[in-house]
């Protein structure tokens, strides 16, 4: 059962609203990515759960995201506030002002209603807590670019805690998945066919127009592989099988990556002043 504690689960102050951003803060409120979505999705698959030790990960994380909800809502909320009484706030989105009374409702940030066809629930627990894992990845980028996008303290040190607990249910959903020891390409009861199953299908080929090119890399050069170049030139070896035969064809040699994108460096929590510039680097000039 739930009951509700009339507190949040972070304190959430801002300074001077801004109706545009809390537009913006409506994806996490009911977006693809955000908190309505987790918690049902993590809810209902703890529903469907028979393991007792998952259920209970999956029916914590599930309740957690419901508050985060309330907090996400109320950020939300304080920011569109305006809009339900200045005509120049209401510009910032119509459909809030006119028809929601300058509230939240359950759309994302450019209006669209939310839906459970964002809910990926198949019944594997093991494909699940993958998709789990990659839901609160995607969730944290969205809370890292409204951060950027954010020149209140307050909204970022609420932000910056909702962001980190996405970090904190990955670890959880990671640690889940890897106590279930099952092999990661073992999914589900029939195995796959052999040999095409290990044949990597090179079907993008040739020089584009601005520098691409093939390149050799480890999914596509590695003895656990066969590379196949342009399949839809190949002959079949096997038609039942659907392999084909690994003929070399007339084109450029393929190449290892000349180089390799610098990983971006973290910046340390966003509440603290910090502004970010939109390449992902900190803006010296604020230091």
């Amino acid at each position: 059962m739930y009951h509700h504690v009339k507190k949040l689960m972070y304190t959430v102050t801002i300074g001077e609203a801004d109706p545009r951003f809390g537009k913006m803060l409506l994806e996490q409120f009911g977006g693809a990515n955000g908190e309505l979505a987790a918690a049902m999705q993590y809810s209902i698959q703890g529903l469907n759960c028979d393991d007792p030790g998952l259920k209970d990960l999956l029916m914590d994380i599930g309740t957690e995201e419901l508050s985060h909800l309330e907090v996400i809502g109320t950020l939300a909320r304080m920011h569109l506030k305006p809009t339900k009484s200045s005509r120049e706030a209401a510009d910032a989105d119509p459909l809030i002002a006119i028809c929601g009374g300058g509230g939240v409702s359950l759309y994302n940030s450019v209006g669209n209603a939310w839906t459970a066809d964002y809910l990926k629930i198949t019944g594997e627990l093991d494909v699940d807590l993958r998709s789990n894992i990659a839901a609160e990845a995607r969730a944290k980028i969205v809370y890292e670019r409204l951060i950027d996008f954010c020149d209140d303290s307050g909204s970022k040190d609420a932000l910056q805690f909702l962001m980190t607990r996405e970090i904190t249910h990955m670890k959880a959903f990671m640690t889940a998945l890897a106590a279930m020891e099952k092999p990661p390409l073992t999914i589900g009861l029939i195995k796959p066919s052999p040999k095409i199953v290990d044949q990597y299908f090179n079907t993008s080929t040739g020089m584009g127009d601005q520098g691409e090119q093939d390149l050799l890399a480890p999914w596509n050069d590695d003895s656990t592989v066969e590379r196949i170049d342009a399949p839809a030139f190949q002959k079949f070896a096997d038609p039942a099988l659907g392999t084909r035969r690994a003929e070399p064809i007339e084109g450029p040699d393929l190449s290892s990556p000349t180089q390799v994108a610098a990983q971006p460096m973290q910046m340390e929590h966003a509440g603290d002043g910090a502004k970010r510039k939109r390449g992902g680097q900190k803006d010296k000039s604020k230091e």
